[in-house]
Order: structure tokens, then C-alpha cells, then sequence
């Protein structure tokens, strides 16, 4: 049960990160060109893999180290 609250956080965190991320590339590249606005495709939904991830692995690494959960 813990494990998959860490991976639906890391999910919506990663998600979220990628939106904004994405706007911040795109604002970039929108004033840095003249070819209009640029990004990643997939961005927001690589992000929300690789956070779904490593908030599994934090999770593991707490577990591991004896820490007490948080309730």
C-alpha cells in the first residue's frame, strides 16, 4: 500500500513538472526563435515515469534504512 502511494505521487509530481518544465522550454524557445514554439513531445509523461521511479526508490531506501514510516 505504501508503495503505490509513492508511485501515484511520483506520478502526479513528475506530471506536473514536466507541464511546467515544457512551458518554460517552450516560452524559451519562442523568444530565442522565430520558428515559432518548441518542446519536447512526451515530456510531462516521461516525467511522470521517471518520478513515479524514484519516488519508489526514496520510498525502498527509507524502508531500508530503518526509518519510521510517516503516518
Amino acid at each position: 500500500m505504501r508503495t503505490l502511494v509513492a508511485v501515484l505521487i511520483g506520478l502526479v509530481a513528475g506530471f506536473f513538472t514536466g507541464i511546467v518544465i515544457d512551458q518554460i522550454i517552450g516560452v524559451i524557445g519562442l523568444l530565442a526563435s522565430d520558428d515559432g514554439p518548441s518542446g519536447f513531445r512526451f515530456l510531462p509523461l516521461v516525467l511522470a515515469v521517471v518520478g513515479a521511479v524514484v519516488a519508489v526508490l526514496i520510498d525502498r531506501s527509507r524502508q531500508r534504512r530503518g526509518a519510521p514510516p510517516r503516518s
